[in-house]
């Protein structure tokens, strides 16, 4: 709902590639989806489904982490949730016993050869959400209609950074923010609560959209 054809999308944690091809679908063949998947065994299948949904065309795949600096890193995976990949800290949850090394890159250096804006960023890092905004700046900054849509856990955010100067970076961008609600509507899915930067920290995990315009 958020997407017109044409539109330019980045999405990080791209999985399977669920949200890529309905995100493909809608921006259509004059439209591009830039989709970050560093997870060999996922990107294969994200690969599969690109093709086998006929919008490979319109969709680029990057084998790296989307994050605020570039390099090598050590990724950590629970080996039965496979798409609970995340970048290694050092009070990890057991249960992530499976290390994966990768390579990860910023946004801003990623599309440096480019100056097109782009319309949405989707992210979906378990906890990495922030630093992946931050290391897309300039991106942000070029971009004046942008909409942001992510994951947004606190716990797993504040392992990495702090939740509360995060939502005040965006707000200080000039963004907005709702929480994707579900809907009582039997014929709407969902819906979009507006709230304030400061209620951010103490929401319990869901997703958030971050605007400069009401959607």
């Amino acid at each position: 709902h958020l997407l017109k054809p044409g539109q330019r999308v980045v999405e990080a944690g791209a999985n399977i590639g669920y949200h890529t091809v309905g995100m493909a679908e809608s921006v259509g063949p004059g439209g591009r989806v830039i989709s970050f998947e560093p997870v060999p065994e996922l990107r294969r299948l994200l690969e599969l489904n690109v093709l086998q949904n006929g919008v490979a065309g319109r969709v680029t795949l990057r084998a790296e982490a989307l994050l605020d600096r570039g390099g090598p890193i050590e990724m950590l995976q629970d080996p039965i949730l496979a798409g609970s990949a995340h970048l290694a800290i050092v009070h990890a949850d057991g249960r992530y016993s499976r290390r994966l090394d990768a390579h990860a890159t910023t946004l801003d250096a990623a599309l440096a050869a480019e100056d097109a804006p782009v319309d949405l960023i989707r992210l979906d890092i378990e906890g990495s959400e922030m630093l992946a905004l931050r290391g897309a700046e300039r991106v942000i900054q070029r971009s004046p209609t942008i909409r942001l849509l992510f994951e947004w856990s606190p716990i797993m955010l504040a392992a990495r950074c702090d939740p509360a100067a995060e939502a005040a970076w965006l707000a200080a961008h000039g963004f907005r923010f709702w929480r994707v609600e579900r809907s009582a509507l039997p014929w709407r899915r969902y819906r979009l609560e507006p709230l304030e930067a400061a209620a951010l920290p103490a929401l319990p995990h869901g997703e958030i959209l971050a605007s400069r315009t009401a959607p």
